[in-house]
């Protein structure tokens, strides 16, 4: 699920990747989310396109923010950026891996599985004097074919009446998650996950020690788990650690804190 930045600049040239940028970030005030194409066009990874994370793979039509594309939005945006189902796709942000993870995360949901991340982002990248232009890359138009996973995407219901064995993971920061989550769900903050100096997820071993002091043992997990967070986004950081350490298609409740929060008829926890 994860590349380092020596396996991407050991294949810039490798026509069959396709490098995109998807950096941006989000803010404790409203409004919350933006895309940051200003340091895309300032320097980026030599060949990457740009996709902004905000627009162009959400559902601009859903009253609940940042829900994931339609199928054919989706499909659109990929085969103009010369994407097909055959490409091979790395993506990087500078916002502890969650546009990047979302990305990954969205591609497997519509049947993709070539979808990976650069480890440590483009501050990692810079920093170890890898090289950035900023010509901006025109690709011919190719065929991407959007096929929807309803198992790797779960709705409010389905997180409301899950059985009583599934686990849920709330990805948010833990003063976040105190303020108000969905009852039954344990934080799993999605900067526990990385390396702060390196923006790099933890090795193995200190991933499994992450989720040991929030009580998960990752060695021996139910069958169920769904992750969550604010928008569906930093919870996707939660799936990339989990599919690191083996456990892979795990759902992500697309509408998270955005929609339950606001849904009166939901029940709501808070910490005291």
């Amino acid at each position: 699920m994860i590349v380092s930045s020596d396996w991407l600049f050991e294949r810039l040239s490798d026509p069959n990747i396709r490098i995109v940028d998807i950096r941006g970030r989000v803010e404790h005030s409203e409004p919350r989310y933006h895309s940051e194409p200003e340091l895309y066009l300032k320097s980026h990874i030599p060949g990457a396109v740009f996709i902004d994370w905000t627009k162009d793979i959400v559902d601009l039509n859903d009253s609940v923010p940042v829900n994931i594309a339609p199928p054919e939005k989706f499909s659109e945006l990929m085969s103009t950026l010369g994407i097909s189902n055959e490409t091979v796709v790395v993506a990087y942000d500078d916002h502890n891996r969650m546009f990047s993870s979302r990305l990954a995360w969205a591609l497997r949901y519509y049947g993709y599985n070539k979808g990976l991340i650069l480890d440590g982002g483009f501050a990692n990248w810079v920093k170890e004097g890898k090289p950035v232009d900023s010509n901006l890359p025109k690709y011919e138009r190719k065929d991407f074919i959007a096929v929807p996973h309803p198992e790797l995407k779960r709705n409010a219901d389905q997180v409301q009446f899950r059985s009583s064995e599934t686990l849920l993971l709330d990805g948010r920061r833990p003063e976040v998650y105190a303020k108000g989550f969905i009852p039954g769900a344990i934080n799993i903050p999605h900067t526990s996950l990385t390396d702060p100096e390196t923006g790099k997820f933890l090795s193995k071993e200190g991933l499994k020690n992450s989720f040991k002091k929030a009580g998960v043992d990752t060695d021996s997990l139910p069958k169920n788990i769904i992750c969550y967070c604010n928008g569906g986004v930093s919870a996707t950081v939660v799936v990339t650690a989990l599919g690191i350490l083996g456990i892979e298609n795990i759902p992500v409740y697309d509408g998270s804190w955005n929609e339950w929060g606001k849904d009166e008829k939901r029940p709501k926890a808070q910490l005291h």
